[in-house]
């Protein structure tokens, strides 16, 4: 019997540490919940009050300042009227028509070719001299040192005598050295023909040439056209 009350003390009073320590614990579990459930709290507030600002301040209206410009004025003066300028009467112009002689002047066109020819243009003329003399204005300057190395001097034109009778002459003439040996052409015939010089030599620098020309007959002039001189060059 008294054993059977050791065991009930006992029992009772392990059941009264249980007891304690399980109201302990939940007690400590009911604290830390609740701490949880403000921390929660706080922080969704905390939140929800950040978004409401951010939504607020981008829903702000944009102000814009607008600056009315005034008006222009509109000038309600009158225009001038057409009777407000004064007119003038103009005398008649009188016109004077001035007649004026127009003297052409041939131009010297010098051509070279691809094969290294070079024609100079004289002109043209004609002589009843039974004499070599200067044909007028059939004159050209030739500078040996532009035409560099030179190969050969030719003096070309078409050349006639009228009606083919007698016989006519042309040459090329320099005032230092006379008639240019080698450049003398002739003809007896009535059509033109191309007359073609030897090949001769012109003194070095630049020097004037002129073309002079002679007939048999004197009745019959003697006629050279287009008239040049051709430079071949080495």
């Amino acid at each position: 019997m008294l054993s059977k009350l050791k065991y009930q003390t006992l029992f009772d009073k392990m059941f009264k540490v249980d007891k304690s320590f399980f109201s302990g614990m939940l007690t400590k579990i009911g604290i830390a919940i609740l701490a949880l459930s403000l921390a929660d709290l706080v922080f969704i507030n905390y939140w929800m009050i950040r978004n409401s600002r951010t939504e607020t301040s981008s829903q702000r209206p944009v102000e814009t300042d607008i600056v009315s410009s005034p008006s222009p004025d509109i000038d309600d003066s009158p225009s001038p009227s057409a009777s407000s300028f004064s007119t003038s009467t103009t005398p008649a112009e009188t016109k004077v028509v001035e007649t004026k002689t127009v003297v052409e002047k041939q131009t010297q066109t010098i051509v070279q070719t691809a094969q290294k020819e070079i024609f100079i243009p004289v002109g043209s003329g004609s002589t009843k001299s039974n004499s070599f003399v200067d044909l007028a204005g059939l004159q050209v300057s030739v500078d040996t040192t532009k035409y560099s190395p030179i190969d050969s001097v030719i003096f070309e034109g078409s050349i006639r005598v009228e009606g083919g009778n007698g016989k006519m002459y042309a040459r090329l003439y320099q005032k230092d050295v006379g008639g240019v040996i080698g450049s003398q052409i002739s003809t007896s015939s009535a059509a033109g023909v191309l007359g073609s010089s030897s090949s001769f030599l012109l003194p070095t620098g630049n020097r004037v040439y002129t073309v002079q020309a002679k007939t048999d007959l004197v009745e019959f002039p003697a006629y050279v056209d287009s008239a040049r001189v051709k430079i071949t060059l080495k």
